[in-house]
């Protein structure tokens, strides 16, 4: 089904994310890092100013030219180390935030456990499939049976007659893959009500067993009709993510490329990479690339980097923020399928056709189980808005 499509981008998507228990570590230690840093920064300034509160009421209370001066000399000392520190600060967390900006770009959905995933999605899609393919209905198949006696004895037939059986082939065939709703199943259903309701005792089971298959059929008609509302979403919602997979791929080569980094290191190193371990180290070598950076940047006096970086975090930050609401999206549609089962699964409809929609609930509550716990949307959209903020913030 196309619908599985959605569930393969997943698979593929180059986009960032933090809950994986390998991405947290990397993650988890710049973020204390930082915090560290930051507040050791704090706690300078803080004592710093305490010193130059002093010094000033020292000053105040001096009376000898020579102390003054003295006194107006470490005073001096105090400010500049306060103007120091204040410099050092934004860039310690811009710095940081900028290696675990990156660090996340280079989490590639190991969160999503996609072999589970598609295992659970297979079993529930292969089901929801089966609902609207006619053959597999054993009322289907004993009135066909019937059907195909009658059709083929009939020495002529009508242009209508040869439209209805035309139609009925099709539907029954799965390899053509037309979903039975719309046009071609109002032809089958009103032609064959047109038909058999004039028709022969000679054909008495053929004509009994009609109005239950009409009643299966504008039963699955209606179920596909629904459905397919659903599947426009999936639609837009892949279209979506491949746009996120091209920004996202977009932007890891431009940050690489910005810290001095290979991309094919990258798909070799890290990518490819099975060993968390290895992937590890790759991300340790990334951070000190990042600090290369920086640090040449600042012997040469240029600043430019605070703004790069800032830049780059932030975008980087927009991904995350969408992919989270896009993942909220994919979980209200998986959720319209509960709703789709909960409409049709009722007594009055037919028995072998409410089986089926019954038999769909345990498959897709463990689609939606795996998928919340690989993703938990809200979760990960307040992760991604506090990405940047520390405890010293």
């Amino acid at each position: 089904m196309k619908i599985k499509l959605f569930f393969l981008l997943l698979f593929t998507l180059h986009v960032v994310t933090s809950f994986s228990q390998e991405e947290k570590s990397i993650s988890d230690q710049i973020k204390i890092e930082r915090d560290t840093e930051l507040g050791k920064i704090s706690n300078e300034l803080n004592a710093n100013d305490k010193f130059i509160d002093s010094l000033r009421l020292k000053l105040s209370n001096v009376s000898g030219n020579t102390k003054k001066v003295d006194g107006l000399k470490k005073l001096q000392i105090a400010l500049e180390q306060r103007l120091k520190k204040l410099e050092e600060k934004p860039k310690t967390k811009i710095r940081l935030n900028g290696q675990l900006a990156l660090t996340e770009l280079l989490s590639i959905q190991r969160d999503i456990k996609p072999a589970d995933l598609f295992l659970k999605s297979q079993t529930f899609f292969n089901n929801l499939g089966e609902i609207g393919d006619v053959s597999k209905y054993n009322a289907f198949r004993s009135w066909k049976v019937e059907y195909d006696k009658w059709y083929k004895k009939k020495k002529s037939s009508s242009e209508v007659i040869t439209l209805i059986n035309n139609s009925i082939n099709i539907v029954s065939d799965i390899s053509n893959k037309v979903p039975i709703y719309g046009s071609i199943s109002q032809t089958i259903t009103s032609g064959l009500t047109s038909v058999f309701s004039s028709i022969g005792n000679r054909y008495k089971e053929l004509k009994n067993k009609t109005p239950e298959m009409i009643n299966l059929l504008n039963m699955i008609s209606q179920f596909e009709q629904q459905k397919s509302i659903i599947d426009y979403e999936w639609k837009l919602i892949n279209k979506e993510l491949e746009q996120l997979k091209s920004e996202n791929l977009n932007l890891l080569k431009t940050q690489l490329k910005y810290y001095d980094l290979s991309y094919e290191e990258f798909l070799n190193s890290y990518l490819t990479e099975t060993l968390e371990n290895k992937r590890d180290d790759y991300k340790e070598n990334c951070r000190k690339a990042i600090n290369t950076k920086i640090a040449k940047l600042e012997i040469n006096k240029d600043d430019s980097w605070l703004g790069d970086i800032e830049t780059y975090m932030y975008k980087v930050q927009s991904i995350r923020m969408r992919f989270g609401q896009l993942t909220n999206r994919m979980l209200l549609n998986i959720d319209k399928y509960n709703d789709l089962i909960t409409v049709y699964n009722k007594p009055s409809y037919p028995l072998e056709f409410t089986t089926k929609i019954s038999s769909l609930s345990s498959s897709l509550k463990n689609v939606r189980s795996t998928f919340y716990n690989s993703f938990n949307p809200i979760v990960y959209i307040e992760d991604s808005a506090t990405m940047y903020i520390g405890s010293d913030i």
